[in-house]
């Protein structure tokens, strides 16, 4: 054989199964928009972030099955085959920390950076997998084969060993829902993307909030779509203002546009500060809490001033019940009001709040807002208005209201909702409205105005909540296409994907 040809063979097998950066080997599949749950083969015990930690280098362990979300992870493959391992509790990333090359090399979690460090080749291994990290060329392991809770994992040399395999399960109705766009009315009149594909910044202080978004609205490029990540406790200590405004700093008559408010993690939080938006259109806020709200306008989100376009998705709203004995001490949790339209409600928590939300302010139709999409959110321990509805179209679908003390959706004047397969348990207060004489329940008309507004009802549930004086007042539906559940599967979908910290 002569040395040509020898060399030809050998780069022949070589080739093949050199990865110049890239994968060449099939790599194991996985739904990106799935938690799992990663268990070492050795010790059957679970790949955890210690003590649910939510900090950049907090220990990566090994823990018998607790049930909590720092033992599930989001398996995201890149465009170079690799698969980033994402915690559902904190949303940081599977890390090697400080870069090393060495054996016993510590694994933690850190915030996302796309660094090689993590980044893990996943290879299937009868039926379990190793997991080798890109930077290292080291497998992931359970320190001396331990079989220990608090067990630490680290990286070693790639020895196929049983304490360096993983199996890899799906947890259980773990599919968060799909977030990129909304549902609902917020999808038509061109459609709601907040600041995608624009500018980004991050703030950890309403003050820092507030001057990025007068910037962009005084700048040579004001509609320049821009997306702001919130890391930190907004305070009234720490903000410019009495609440966050989103509006052209020429004033409310001048609209200000393409601005999404998005929190990290669980830590986007708005601590008795609210947000406003005044003639602002194609805005999203997303995965912040907002709570205990009485400064500015006592709301934590006003839409107002003929806003639209606006997606308000996956945050929690809350407060007292009642504040401080005073059903007046907060006023609402997300108030839409002056002809705003085109807006979607989703996955968010509503809870322990008196006067929930409301869609118009007064019963004069020329300041009505109109066409607003709820869907997936959960009120909880609320006394009234989940919402009160005057002169807009509304449609309700796939909510699941619980221990509403008093009455929930209240149709006045012309008010127009389609109620769709939500479910309702412990609704209402049974009692009969003096003012209306409706039942006060899930759905009717309550309290004040001159006159009635109007519900379709369908595919609703009832549980331990007046509804057998209910029936269907107008035919009304909204003309856009959109996805339902059932109501059962609806409050099983809305207990586990709803609020903050479940979408990245």
């Amino acid at each position: 054989m002569t040395k040509v040809f020898k060399l030809l063979l050998i780069l022949a097998l070589v080739l093949p199964v050199m990865s110049f950066g890239t994968l060449t080997t099939q790599a194991a599949s996985f739904n990106e928009n799935t938690y799992y749950h990663i268990t070492n083969a050795n010790s059957g015990k679970l790949l955890e972030v210690g003590f649910a930690g939510t900090e950049n280098g907090d220990n990566v362990q090994q823990w018998e099955k607790t049930g909590h979300e720092c033992q599930q992870w989001r398996l995201v493959q890149n465009s170079d085959g690799y698969f980033e391992l994402i915690n559902r509790d904190s949303g940081k990333a599977l890390d090697v920390f400080d870069h090393s090359l060495e054996d016993g090399g510590n694994v933690v979690q850190w915030e996302h950076n796309g660094g090689h460090q993590q980044q893990w080749e996943i290879v299937q291994v009868g039926p379990s997998y190793k997991m080798v990290n890109r930077l290292s060329g080291k497998a992931l392991e359970v320190y001396e084969h331990s079989d220990e809770n608090g067990a630490n994992v680290v990286q070693w040399e790639d020895l196929e060993n049983a304490n360096q395999t993983w199996n890899v399960v799906q947890v259980s109705n773990s599919t968060p829902p799909a977030s990129a766009s909304p549902q609902g009315y917020a999808s038509m009149n061109g459609g709601t993307t907040g600041g995608a594909g624009g500018r980004v910044e991050y703030a950890s202080t309403g003050a820092e909030i507030q001057q990025l978004i007068d910037d962009r609205s005084r700048s040579n490029n004001s509609e320049e779509p821009l997306t702001i990540y919130v890391d930190g406790t907004i305070t009234q200590g720490n903000s410019s203002n009495s609440l966050i405004d989103i509006k052209n700093h020429r004033g409310k008559t001048h609209e200000i546009k393409n601005i999404s408010i998005i929190g990290i993690g669980t830590r986007g939080e708005f601590d008795g500060i609210g947000i406003r938006l005044s003639n602002a259109h194609n805005i999203i806020i997303q995965n912040v809490s907002i709570h205990h709200v009485r400064d500015g306008e006592g709301t934590a989100i006003e839409v107002t001033d003929a806003s639209g376009n606006v997606w308000i998705d996956h945050n929690e709203f809350y407060s007292e019940f009642p504040g401080s004995g005073d059903s007046d001490y907060y006023d609402g949790l997300v108030d839409i009001k002056r002809n705003s339209e085109y807006i979607t409600v989703s996955w968010n928590k509503f809870e322990n709040h008196w006067k929930t939300m409301l869609v118009g302010h007064t019963d004069n139709a020329s300041l009505a807002p109109d066409k607003i999409t709820y869907h997936h959110n959960y009120f909880n321990n609320l006394n009234s208005r989940v919402p009160l509805i005057r002169n807009a179209d509304v449609h309700m679908f796939n909510n699941y209201f619980k221990d509403i003390n008093d009455t929930a959706i209240n149709s006045r004047v012309g008010a127009r909702v389609f109620v769709e397969n939500n479910y309702f348990e412990n609704v209402g207060s049974g009692q009969t409205d003096p003012t209306t004489g409706f039942i006060k329940g899930a759905v009717g008309w309550f309290y004040g105005s001159p006159s009635t507004g109007y519900w379709n009802l369908r595919g609703n549930e009832f549980i331990n909540t007046p509804n057998s004086h209910l029936s269907s007042t107008t035919n009304f539906t909204p003309p856009y296409s959109y996805q339902a559940e059932s109501a059962s599967q609806a409050k099983t979908s809305v207990e586990q994907h709803s609020g903050v910290g479940v979408i990245n």
